[in-house]
């Protein structure tokens, strides 16, 4: 082999070599940087979700149906605290009936 096209054989494979490694860190950054990309939109939109009125509206009715239901308790064991307290009093002894 002449000396020339080992050098020029040499110096092709130092070229694809090369390359090679350019395109690899090239593909490396290439998915590093859609994955943050995706990460900061991901988070956009949750924060975008947070922030809709619809959410506002649907946490407030939640909140709202969970006050009521406390009220509605509250009016319950109001209503049937005396009868308790009734139940909890002792009953005075009956003396027996004949029935003769």
């Amino acid at each position: 082999m002449q000396p020339r096209v080992f050098l020029v054989a040499v110096f092709l494979t130092l070229l694809v070599y090369a390359n090679t490694q350019v395109t690899e860190e090239t593909l490396l950054n290439r998915v590093q940087d859609y994955m943050q990309q995706a990460a900061r939109q991901a988070q956009e939109a949750l924060n975008n979700v947070q922030e809709y009125d619809v959410t506002k509206q649907a946490k407030d009715w939640v909140t709202d149906g969970i006050s009521s239901l406390h009220d509605y308790w509250s009016t319950w064991t109001g209503k049937f605290s005396g009868l308790w307290e009734k139940a909890e009093e002792p009953v005075a002894d009956v003396p027996p009936v004949d029935v003769a």
